[in-house]
């Protein structure tokens, strides 16, 4: 089967829906389908040459318009015969090269998360209109989505997935060393950061990595500062994609502590639990809480709540056995529900069931 993937970015970008895009891209290619990915290519990202057995073309933006890239080329490289497209929204120029093949290639729709600018949800809608199925990761991403209203008779269930054979490796924490909290995230204000140091403040024997950058930087320093936890605080800055790994083995923790459902999915807590690690998490209501399972793989704690938060720090700092007892939990829940292999199966599946209809 011939599989073409309209995405925003590709590899080496590392976003959510980056690494979704290249794990059924890697996935249904390891199964034995032809995978070709389109995605945009901007200044400051570099190609790859080898790295995937999969095909990938990139159309290069001339430049941004809001989040929406501005990439002519993009329109005429997704006229690439295939026998199922799939577009990942929101995506506003992938639905309009879609719209303008105009053909019978079946198109499959997966929503990440609705686009945040109305003038785009005319063309978001056709795409949505005309698509043989939408794909969802969760059940909260269906109840929390208004551009799939009236679509959901075409709505599956596929939670993400990741390669859980790379995180497998990741060792345990060093021993003797202080305990480590993690965070692995864009440094934007729906992430919850600002809370997170405030919470740290109140657990004088816990250190905090952040692995990350964004425009909240500069003020999360000074924050940083003004509470008298610097010296506690390690800024890593921008990660390169492979390099993870050896940041979550410092860790004896994650804490993903964001205050809104603009975290739909958290895929760095799928891949704390793969590593063995526990997860804090709050309890905003999108798929996050149907990957941590409180009191089993981690805990949770109430939305922008520090003295919540900082109890949860303390209980994991303080218990290395229940962390132990919690990454163990965590690894098996990922093997059994969210793997990489898994997530491409089930895609293959919908995408034969669909180009089998008349």
């Amino acid at each position: 089967m011939r599989i073409l993937h309209l995405a925003k970015h590709y590899w080496p970008r590392s976003g959510g829906m980056e690494r979704v895009v290249q794990g059924l891209a890697e996935g249904a290619a390891a199964l034995g389908h032809r995978v070709e990915v389109l995605a945009v290519e901007t200044i400051g990202h570099s190609r790859d040459a080898g790295r995937h057995r999969t095909s990938i073309s990139r159309a290069f933006s001339l430049g941004a318009l809001g989040s929406q890239e501005i990439a002519p080329g993009y329109i005429a490289a997704a006229w690439k015969q295939a026998d199922v497209i799939h577009v990942h929204h929101p995506h506003p120029l992938a639905d309009l090269a879609c719209l303008l093949r105009a053909g019978r290639t079946p198109v499959v729709v997966t929503q990440h998360a609705d686009s945040r600018r109305s003038a785009y949800r005319m063309v978001t809608r056709l795409v949505l209109r005309q698509a043989r199925a939408i794909v969802v990761p969760s059940r909260a991403h269906l109840a929390l989505s208004s551009e799939l209203t009236g679509y959901e008779a075409k709505v599956e269930v596929i939670p993400f997935g990741i390669d859980q054979t790379r995180w497998e490796m990741v060792p345990p924490p060093p021993p003797g060393g202080p305990t480590r909290a993690l965070f692995i995230g864009r440094l934007v204000p729906y992430k919850g950061l600002d809370l997170l140091l405030r919470a740290l403040e109140l657990v004088p024997d816990l250190r905090l990595d952040i692995v990350g950058s964004g425009p909240e930087g500069p003020r999360l320093r000074t924050l940083a500062q003004a509470l008298a936890v610097q010296d506690r605080v390690r800024w890593f800055g921008e990660y390169p994609d492979d390099d993870l790994p050896r940041r979550m083995a410092d860790a004896d923790f994650l804490v993903l502590p964001s205050v809104t459902v603009q975290e739909m999915f958290g895929l760095v807590v799928l891949e704390a639990m793969a590593a063995g690690r526990p997860v804090i998490t709050t309890a905003v209501p999108s798929a996050v809480r149907e990957v941590n399972v409180p009191g089993e793989t981690g805990l949770e704690v109430p939305l922008r709540d520090v003295p919540a938060l900082a109890r949860a720090l303390a209980t994991l700092c303080q218990d290395p056995a229940r962390r132990r007892a919690m990454g163990e939990a965590g690894r098996r829940r990922v093997n059994a529900q969210f793997t990489r292999g898994q997530m491409a199966a089930r895609h293959v599946e919908l995408y034969e069931r669909i180009t089998s209809r008349k």
